[in-house]
């Protein structure tokens, strides 16, 4: 196949044979060592505006990155940077006596107030996160997200202070998946964790579950 400019995107109009491309080059990137999943977002020029790829959590994120980088420039003449691309991180659900399962969720709103209790469990022990904020509906996501870490902070008995980056949903071929970046800090410093869950009839439980996706790999050993 013949090399793809940056050009050729912003000038194509949308038609079957650009959108075979785009097909070809996810698949391209889909065959990378760990890759389970890609999905490219153009942006209204055409051009490359972001990369979506889920990976085995077995994999270097930033090595992914490069990879990607490396695969789109030598086999597409495509140059890209590497915070267009956007990396969540799966595993397998085993049983681990340290990784936290989710219990409950609970949303309850009176006037002017919200509170949101997470409830997670490890070992049959139950640890819990609450907030109490204004009740903005556009806030639900960040309050849940916050109410979930705070119940992870417990488990970890304040070891660790978590920061959030970003909450997205994308659409993958006819699935929603919600994605979550947060930042771990502890004494060793910064560290970003990115998970994602498909979203079910409550995409707030399916938050927690992101979180639990991001944080459980890396809480295995306390």
């Amino acid at each position: 196949m013949s090399n793809i400019s940056i050009n050729d995107f912003r000038n194509f109009i949308i038609s079957p044979q650009f959108a075979s491309r785009i097909t070809e080059i996810e698949k391209s990137i889909n065959s990378l060592n760990g890759v389970l999943f890609s999905k490219i977002v153009l942006a209204d020029n055409k051009e490359i505006k972001e990369i979506h790829i889920i990976t085995r959590d077995l994999f270097s994120p930033k090595k992914i990155s490069r990879d990607v980088e490396s695969l789109l420039m030598a086999k597409y003449n495509i140059a890209i940077d590497y915070r267009k691309i956007s990396i969540a991180q799966v595993t397998e659900e085993k049983s681990h006596s340290q990784r936290l399962k989710f219990t409950d969720l609970l949303i309850t709103s009176e006037g002017d107030n919200l509170q949101v209790i997470v409830k997670l469990e490890n070992n049959n022990k139950i640890f819990e996160g609450k907030i109490n904020c204004v009740n903005w509906d556009k806030n639900r996501e960040y309050i849940i997200t916050r109410a979930t870490l705070e119940a992870i902070t417990s488990f970890l008995s304040g070891k660790v202070f978590f920061q959030i980056e970003e909450i997205k949903k994308v659409n993958l071929e006819e699935r929603e998946v919600v994605l979550i970046s947060i930042n771990l800090i502890n004494e060793q410093g910064k560290e970003n964790l990115v998970g994602a869950a498909l979203i079910e009839d409550d995409h707030y439980k399916s938050l927690v579950k992101a979180i639990l996706k991001a944080v459980n790999r890396r809480i295995l050993v306390k």
